[in-house]
């Protein structure tokens, strides 16, 4: 009983006079308590961002199916991970709840699979877009969180904006309304090891100034092309954030332009998560 006395009365000594540290060194006890909800949640040592491409059957190299990308979203569910959009690895880490560790999913190459209307504009319930959509339904406190690389103009037209062009415009759109991220992947998934910098600044720039006209947020993401560099760095000032292909986990301090990811396939998997893929 003592000892619960003198704690009581030594917090209130201490706490008024921490109050007062604080506001002398220009913090408000509300910007303390913010600082202290981002300390609490960034307890994980790295964290996953997943690369998906085609979103289909049967299950490939480049392709997942529709099952085991379900299953991928349980397995995550599951195991504490909450996901965001590339983009919000920007405003650090407070968003994720304590315990949690935060995943990015990321799909490139705008294939169909990854965003498909059904006859008559019904959203086909077997696409990636369908799937995250009746997750976050079935699960509230998992955000609707996804980046999207997209293509322009390809020689495969599945590939191009999701694959349908009269829909293209309502797929960017909506893709930013449900509060997914829009990312870019140059204008035809051009090499930029392999193209003058004038070339790749202009496959970049023609990309950007399209998708601007469909959607609202600043496109801060790249997905690089087979995850290579221009020679010419300066030909990525634009971006804040720049995805390779692989390289595994992050570290919570990341380099913002050497952003690891894991491919979706079941050696990779196995390799970093000790999941039976």
């Amino acid at each position: 009983m003592g000892l619960k006395i003198k704690l009581g009365l030594a917090a209130g000594l201490i706490l008024p006079l921490l109050a007062l540290f604080l506001l002398a060194h220009g913090c408000s006890p509300k910007r303390a308590a913010v600082q202290v909800v981002n300390a609490s949640a960034a307890v994980f040592t790295g964290f996953p961002v997943l690369e998906y491409h085609m979103i289909g059957r049967p299950e490939g190299r480049w392709q997942r199916t529709p099952e085991k990308f379900r299953s991928d979203l349980e397995w995550l569910y599951a195991n504490n991970y909450y996901p965001l959009n590339l983009r919000d690895l920007l405003n650090g880490f407070g968003a994720v709840p304590a315990g949690k560790t935060p995943v990015v999913l990321t799909f490139d190459d705008s294939t169909i699979g990854q965003f498909n209307y059904l006859a008559g504009g019904k959203l086909d319930p077997d696409c990636a877009a369908g799937i995250l959509k009746r997750f976050h339904d079935q699960h509230p406190g998992w955000p609707l969180k996804a980046t999207f690389f997209v293509l322009i103009e390809t020689n495969a037209p599945s590939h191009n904006l999701f694959g349908q062009p009269e829909y293209a415009a309502r797929k960017l759109r909506q893709i930013e309304e449900w509060g997914m991220e829009i990312g870019a992947h140059t204008y035809s998934h051009d090499r930029l090891d392999q193209v003058s910098s004038a070339a790749a600044r202009r496959s970049l720039e023609r990309e950007t100034a399209f998708l601007s006209r469909f959607i609202s947020a600043e496109i801060v993401s790249l997905a690089l092309p087979e995850g290579k560099y221009p020679p010419d760095l300066s030909v990525l000032s634009k971006f804040k954030l720049v995805a390779e292909v692989a390289g595994g986990l992050n570290p919570v301090k990341f380099d913002p332009l050497h952003i690891k990811r894991v491919q979706t396939i079941g050696p990779e998997w196995r390799k970093f998560f000790g999941r039976r893929d």
